[in-house]
């Protein structure tokens, strides 16, 4: 059994294991780079200063501030649903077709729309 956070992007269900989130919290204060990089939305100050980016979607106000590995940065999202106990036996394999692999698994839970599970350490890797 795992813990997933959900949350939603850009119309989509997402989820990510919660031992790979430090915190959630809002883009208040984030300043835009001049030439960021594919997927970067910005930054926001601090010591040290965090990465934001949006992989799954421009737009949403919410942030979820993710560790992998030794990175930590933050990941633009809509709307932080809840958190969700899951079997990992009930987690799908990754679908097919995507230039990047953000999403290594898929949940079709009953009470929901599909869930696209999201690899923390893909998502460090847009950085």
């Amino acid at each position: 059994m795992t813990t997933m956070v959900c949350f939603t992007a850009a119309g989509n269900a997402y989820c990510l294991p919660v031992a790979a989130v430090r915190s959630v919290g809002t883009t208040e204060g984030m300043v835009a780079l001049p030439d960021p990089a594919d997927d970067v939305t910005g930054i926001l100050p601090g010591d040290p200063t965090m990465t934001v980016i949006s992989p799954l979607g421009a737009g949403g106000s919410r942030l979820l501030v993710i560790e992998a590995g030794d990175t930590t940065f933050g990941l633009l999202v809509d709307e932080v649903t809840g958190l969700r106990r899951i079997q990992e036996a009930d987690i799908r394999s990754a679908p097919r077709g995507q230039d990047r692999s953000l999403v290594c698994g898929t949940l079709d839970p009953d009470d929901g729309p599909l869930l696209l599970v999201v690899d923390p350490v893909a998502l460090a890797g847009r950085l």
